[in-house]
Order: C-alpha cells, then sequence, then structure tokens
C-alpha cells in the first residue's frame, strides 16, 4: 500500500490546492496512519471471536477494531471529498462538468 504524503496530495490537487488545505492534508495523514495501525493490528487477530455474555451463552461477534477500521475509511473518504480528490470529482474536472446535475451519477 502506498503511503500518502502532504507532498503527493498538493500534486494530486494541482492548480486547486490552496494553503486552507493544509489543516485537511494534515488531517487525512494523521488519519491514513491510524488506518495502517488499524489494518496491521487486525490481521494479527481473528475478525470474529468467540464472547460469553453475563448469562453464560457464548456467541461469535465482531471483532470491534473492523468497525473502527471502517469508521476509518469513511474519515478517510469524507476528507477526499472535502479536497475534491474523490474519483467522481476527478471525472467532472477532467471531462469540464461545472453544472450541478447528479443525473449522471445516478
Amino acid at each position: 500500500m502506498a503511503v500518502p504524503t502532504s507532498d503527493k496530495l498538493r500534486n494530486y490537487l494541482g492548480d486547486n490546492y490552496k494553503e486552507s488545505d493544509e489543516e485537511l492534508i494534515t488531517l487525512y495523514l494523521e488519519t491514513h496512519r491510524f488506518y495502517r495501525k488499524l489494518k496491521k493490528e487486525i490481521s494479527k487477530q481473528d475478525l470474529m471471536y468467540e464472547y460469553t455474555n453475563k448469562a453464560g451463552a457464548t456467541n461469535l461477534t465482531k471483532n470491534p477494531l473492523v468497525v473502527e477500521l471502517a469508521k476509518t475509511v469513511q474519515t478517510l473518504n469524507n476528507l477526499l471529498k472535502s479536497l475534491g480528490l474523490t474519483p467522481a470529482q476527478r471525472k467532472k474536472i477532467v471531462n469540464g462538468d461545472d453544472d450541478d446535475s447528479d443525473f449522471e451519477d445516478f
């Protein structure tokens, strides 16, 4: 997995880069670092494990880190949206679609 850097993100932004993007870039990099740590930790553990509740019943339950990983991925995606770096946003830039019609996305 390629590790993002602030220079890479600035290059992706190109002419759309503004100094005000720095906070989002920093937040993206920190969140991505957390994402990589979560993935590494999850790879050492099972995705499901046995849990015994107070009544003594044992059930399989999802590893809570998996839930956190999903939340972190969503946060990363939202940060990319804020920076205008999602594939759909880049497609609009390349195709010159400046109207706000969401019909094509439908």
